[in-house]
Parts: structure tokens; C-alpha cells; sequence
């Protein structure tokens, strides 16, 4: 039997553009509701946002953060939970990259890996976890199932 997605509630970090804004079109068109998470450009997201709220009719909502700032992630949860009404998916696609010469191995300072590492998936759910098991257990195994 397939998962249904209708009137879940999904919070796509870096959805205002690329990857990102292409995942959260594809939830809306399931009937997901999107949070979408943006780090500079809120014109870009607020774009973005109408444009799936228009061609989906879905609820839609903005959520500025840097997922690699803990204060951030705990934010951006709260506020998609406070707009939404619940949480019930993260898609965890923000990233930070640095283009350079494909074989470089030397072409990024440690630096660079620096900035790469706190935003991965497993750090957004380290830096989410502060609002307890009792709701993790609810949101990330299983939400309204």
C-alpha cells in the first residue's frame, strides 16, 4: 500500500531554490503543506512559496535559518509547527558547497569542510532534539500515521 501524503505537514530546508524548491512541488502536488527554509534570499522563498500555493492550493510558509546554527534548527521547527499546525516531515536538504576542480583533493581548507559538516541531515536531527523523544517519536516515526 503506498504512503499517502495528503495534509501532511513538511518542512524542506533549502527549498526556495534548486533541489530544494523542485521537492517541495513535489510534496504540494501530493497535498502536503510546505514549510520552506531559506538562509538570504526570503524574496526567492516568498516566490517560491506563492508559486506552489497557487499552482497546488496548499498552505505554504516562509521559515528563514541557517541549519547550521543550532538556534536555527530549533527555530525553524517551532515556527513550521506554530504555522502549520504540526510537523510531520523534514526534508533535510540544505547544504553548503564550495565548486572547485573536480579530482582537486587539496582545493578545499579545512576550513571549507568546516562549513560543510554541521549541515548535514544527522546534524539538523541533533540540533532539532532539544524538543524532547516524546515528540521526535511522534514526528520523525510515525507523525499522524
Amino acid at each position: 500500500m503506498p504512503y499517502n501524503l495528503k495534509g501532511r505537514n513538511v518542512l524542506v530546508t533549502g527549498g526556495s531554490r534548486g533541489l530544494g524548491a523542485l521537492v517541495a512541488r513535489k510534496l504540494a502536488a501530493e497535498e502536503c503543506n510546505v514549510a520552506i527554509n531559506y538562509i538570504s534570499s526570503v524574496e526567492r522563498a516568498e516566490k517560491t512559496a506563492r508559486s506552489i500555493h497557487d499552482d497546488f492550493h496548499v498552505q505554504t510558509f516562509v521559515v528563514q535559518g541557517d541549519v547550521g546554527v543550532h538556534a536555527d534548527c530549533v527555530n525553524m521547527v517551532r515556527k513550521t509547527i506554530e504555522a502549520l499546525g504540526g510537523l510531520d516531515v523534514i526534508v533535510s536538504n540544505a547544504a553548503w558547497t564550495k565548486f572547485t576542480a573536480f579530482g582537486d583533493l587539496y582545493a578545499m581548507i579545512e576550513e571549507d569542510w568546516d562549513k560543510v559538516c554541521p549541515q548535514s541531515p544527522l546534524s539538523f536531527l541533533m540540533h532539532t532534539v532539544d524538543f524532547g523523544l516524546d515528540m521526535w517519536y511522534g514526528i520523525v516515526l510515525g507523525g499522524k500515521c
